[in-house]
């Protein structure tokens, strides 16, 4: 079955989770013949590091280092439309040019979260070119990433007929408890990944964090990447005397194994995630796990994590002194951890996906 994985978002994100999604599933295209999909070069200057670094992956859809991101936005604008034969198109974004192009071919779509939809003062600029809608209209396929992003997208475009599957993101191999000890971390530490602000909700960890700093005068709360602490995270953090118990650093994804094994609890305080990857992430490291008890995140965390009300600060810092009072009730969390990391697997997102195009390609 040839597929055509377009290159939108791998022009769009050197980083970030929609392109790691689509990065690990082409890599098991091009590297299982067993899933039975041929993925089509499309043979075009990307931004995108996971491909990047991928020789092999490069050569076998055709892509190459662009000189920026407007200049592989660009190319990927002007460039014809394609008409090469193919079973499949799964484009990888939602911009209008998608739409066009492989006459014939059956159309399916992933929806990821419906984040611009119902927390509108979210969006970014890009989400203002976007056609979510109009993808989702024309799909013979679409694949949520969770059962609560499949309930949120029929809840607001409740037209929808298309089948839908679910296929679950997995973790690499490199995520596990025995990644090797990163220097320099402020051990120990509570950590948090990635962006902080708007609803990944950053500052209610803060506020808990301040609940129990007193009685555990040793632990750091310890921000991995989202950038810099801003103006009102600083004041924030000063008007509850725990300015220096914050410590921020970007961490290549590489380290990230070692940064979740050293950690001693994660936390994603989120008020809405459509899978939610740090959360898998540490279950497969060993990390104890605290989420905030919303969208898909109890669908990734399962019994393996605690949770809390979104927000509620005061009920994540009771958690918080749990853990960090009881050295086996975070060793008996690791366990079970382990035991639900496993369930998701790149492997088993590929074959959910195989399964849709066969789907699309029979309807």
């Amino acid at each position: 079955m040839r597929v055509f994985l377009d290159e939108q978002i791998f022009a769009i994100q050197p980083f970030g989770g929609i392109s790691r999604l689509f990065y690990e599933k082409a890599s098991a295209f091009v590297r299982d013949s067993s899933l039975g999909v041929s993925a089509e070069p499309f043979n075009s200057a990307i931004i995108n590091e996971y491909l990047l670094g991928d020789p092999e992956l490069c050569e076998a859809l055709g892509a190459t280092r662009s000189s920026g991101a407007y200049m592989a936005l660009a190319r990927y604008f002007v460039q014809p439309r394609r008409t090469s034969a193919v079973d499949v198109v799964h484009n990888t974004f939602y911009l209008p040019r998608g739409l066009g192009g492989h006459p014939g071919a059956k159309r399916v779509v992933t929806i990821y979260d419906m984040i611009p939809e119902l927390l509108p003062q979210t969006r970014r600029r890009i989400d203002f070119l976007t056609e979510k809608h109009k993808y989702v209209q024309r799909a013979d396929h679409v694949v949520c990433i969770s059962e609560s992003t499949r309930n949120d997208l029929l809840r607001v475009y409740p037209d929808i007929h298309a089948p839908v599957t679910i296929a679950y993101p997995g973790v690499g191999s490199q995520f596990n408890p025995k990644a090797p000890a990163f220097p320099g971390l402020p051990e120990p530490y509570i950590l948090h990944v990635g962006n902080r602000g708007s609803y990944k909700d950053g500052a209610t960890l803060l506020q808990a964090f301040a609940q129990v700093a007193k009685e555990f005068c040793d632990i750091t709360v310890f921000l991995a990447g989202g950038g810099p602490l801003t103006k009102s995270e600083r004041e924030m953090s000063a008007s509850l005397g725990i300015s220096d118990r914050i410590v921020q650093h970007s961490i290549h994804e590489r380290d990230m194994p070692s940064v979740y094994a050293q950690a001693l609890v994660t936390v994603v305080p989120s008020r809405y995630e459509g899978f939610g990857l740090p959360a898998v992430e540490a279950l497969a490291c060993g990390c104890p796990l605290v989420l905030a008890d919303t969208s898909s995140l109890p669908e990734v965390g399962g019994e393996a994590a605690h949770y809390f009300p979104p927000g509620d600060h005061l009920a994540l810092a009771e958690i918080l002194r749990s853990l960090l009072r009881s050295e086996s009730l975070r060793t008996s969390m690791r366990h079970i951890g382990f035991e639900q990391a496993a369930k998701f697997t790149w492997h088993g997102y590929a074959e959910a996906n195989a399964r849709a195009y066969q789907a699309a390609r029979e309807s």
